[in-house]
């Protein structure tokens, strides 16, 4: 048996719970495991093109434009509890530790789903798992990069957080290094324990199963999340007597966080250098220490006897059971029975496969949640008032509606519609040879992108035009623009896929990150602002003329046809070019 530095070296493949060593002695070779990673992003750096260090830097102004708002959100709060005299650094405590309640949180969540992928579904697990290394080191080396995929996004939520806090309170260096001290068993201790409920779940269902089960929680608890808080009225909290109402119940929570949380530990830790807590931090960031020392040798031992059995059923194939059903079938089928026979089989083929990605069907939960708030928001607008002031204002915001319905459809276009192609990878060049045109395929995607989105925008429209009680001109005018707007829209967004493809990308998200992504937003917008634009004088001359009971002169019935006909000529114009240009950049891309 092969031998390593002097220690048994085992390949992976050898049952896990027949091994058995000190952590410790595995450390060593870590850096050779997180190397290739390294370099990999080294290099992703080095070769970047010139819209990839565009795209690169506008996601770093992002994330600046982030930390900026959360910095002075942290920064406005912080100070007004400083303003109430003895409630103050009580409540900045309390912020404090459902800060830190909360990461805790997202962090047990989101490293379940990591270490799904790290552990179990990467593609180097192949070579890895036959490689003479040590098992420790295995896992050491999988906690972090499970750690760094999971709490990124924490850690730019928190740099501004902490900041504030030290500002406000004119911390020294000694509350820095308490954050820097703390943060890394705090982040240690929910990897932990999410890599050890992964080995349990993959060991009941496959992998690539408990995988589509945790995303489509998550995506069920943002959309519920979502809507609760909406439901809740936050706009009422700008009422200076609701606010007051607000403190108050703030103040009288004084009840303490349960002791037996990593977030109270962390808070307790970083409060006394604030001035918020009196006592020692040094008992607190023991227990984080030590907790996340024996959670994160707990969860090497569970691996040690699970992964194996776990990994095997990773290979399993994943089910198509409701893509498959005879009456899904049957649906397709009537729901396809106007096209041709070539043209039916490419919509079946792409509805299935949409279907049967769990990333992209999930996302209907969202949009559904989307479109529930976005009509709430118009059910519970204040506009009571003078008669007249009212009818004109709730026009004047059908109109802007009209516009932001728009966006909301470009938005989901550039998600679903603009990555459409990319997603084909190699099957498109099957495709190619096949006996098909492939002016069916750019239809085919067309008619499918198509119809949810008329549905979206004609339910947007007409749902938050129903609740304002608008004049009957208003709601045809809205129903026939985006009407035709979507038929543009979904025609722009297949062309802009075409000439930006990404056919390595292994998900639609990534596709419209990209620069083609923007770019299709931009000309979207653009087409959106010039038909609403076109449109704006014609329904302003309507309506003075309503609210004034005057006769529209004939001159002004010549400039309404016009800017009107405009509008048509316009949407009319990018749906006829962008499907042309579309259509032959499609038949022009090579192997």
């Amino acid at each position: 048996m092969p031998r390593a530095n002097g220690r048994l070296a085992v390949p992976l493949a050898t049952p896990l719970n027949e091994l058995h060593g000190s952590p410790g002695g595995e450390l060593a070779g870590l850096s050779l495991l997180l190397q290739p990673r390294w370099l990999a992003a080294r290099n992703r750096t080095r070769r970047l093109t010139r819209a990839g260090r565009i795209q690169a830097a506008v996601l770093a102004l992002v994330a600046l434009g982030f930390g900026a708002a959360v910095f002075i959100f942290f920064t406005r709060a912080l100070r007004y509890f400083l303003s109430i005299p003895d409630l103050g650094p009580v409540l900045a405590y309390k912020l404090l530790g459902m800060v830190l309640m909360t990461f805790f949180s997202i962090l047990l969540f989101s490293n379940i789903v990591a270490s799904l992928s790290t552990f179990f579904l990467s593609r180097d697990l192949d070579r890895l798992v036959a490689a003479p290394i040590p098992p420790a080191r295995f896992f050491y080396s999988r906690l972090g990069e499970t750690l760094l995929d999971s709490s990124w996004m924490v850690i730019l939520f928190a740099i501004p957080a902490f900041l504030a806090y030290g500002t406000v309170h004119h911390a020294g260096p000694l509350f820095y290094l308490a954050v820097v001290g703390t943060l890394p068993p705090f982040l240690v201790i929910p990897a932990a324990i999410g890599i050890t409920l992964t080995a349990v779940l993959v060991n009941v269902f496959p992998a690539r199963r408990t995988k589509d089960i945790l995303f489509l929680l998550s995506i069920v608890a943002v959309a519920v999340l979502y809507l609760f808080f909406r439901l809740l009225q936050p706009e009422r909290l700008v009422n200076p007597e609701a606010f007051a109402n607000f403190m108050d119940f703030l103040g009288a929570m004084q009840a303490p966080a349960s002791p037996l949380l990593p977030s109270t530990w962390a808070a307790e830790a970083i409060s006394p250098s604030l001035g918020l807590r009196e006592g020692s931090p040094w008992f607190y960031y023991g227990l984080l220490v030590t907790t996340a020392a024996v959670v994160a040798m707990g969860s090497e031992l569970v691996m040690r006897r699970l992964f194996l059995p776990g990994w095997t059923k990773a290979q399993e194939g994943r089910q198509a059971r409701l893509t498959q059903q005879p009456a899904w079938e049957a649906l397709l089928r009537w729901a396809t029975w106007p096209f041709s026979p070539q043209t039916r089989l490419i919509l079946i083929k792409d509805v299935k496969t949409f279907f049967r990605d769990t990333s992209q069907w999930s996302q209907l939960i969202l949009l559904l949640a989307l479109v529930v708030v976005y009509v709430y928001n118009f059910s519970v607008l204040p506009l009571q008032g003078n008669p007249l002031v009212t009818f004109y204002f709730k026009n004047a915001i059908a109109f802007l509606n009209l516009a932001l319905a728009g966006f909301v459809v470009a938005a989901v276009s550039v998600r679903f519609i603009f990555p459409s192609v990319s997603l084909e990878g190699k099957a498109l060049w099957v495709l190619r040879t096949a006996p098909l045109s492939l002016r069916r395929v750019w239809w085919a995607k067309f008619w499918v992108g198509l119809v949810p989105l008329l549905v979206l925008g004609e339910v947007l429209v007409l749902a938050t035009n129903t609740y304002l009680r608008v004049m009957p001109f208003m709601m045809w005018l809205s129903a026939l623009t985006l009407f035709g707007m979507t038929f543009s829209i979904v025609s722009l967004g297949l062309a802009v896929g075409v000439t930006y493809p990404n056919f390595d990308a292994d998900n639609a998200a990534r596709v419209a990150a990209g620069t083609g992504g923007l770019v299709y937003m931009v000309l979207c917008m653009s087409f959106i602002a010039a038909v609403v634009g076109l449109e704006a004088w014609p329904v302003y001359v309507l309506f003075t003329s309503w609210l004034r009971g005057g006769v529209i002169a004939a001159g002004a019935w010549l400039g309404i046809g016009t800017s009107l006909a405009g509008a048509l000529g316009v949407t009319v114009a990018v749906f006829v070019a962008s499907t042309q240009y579309g259509l032959r950049r499609l038949e022009g891309i090579e192997d």
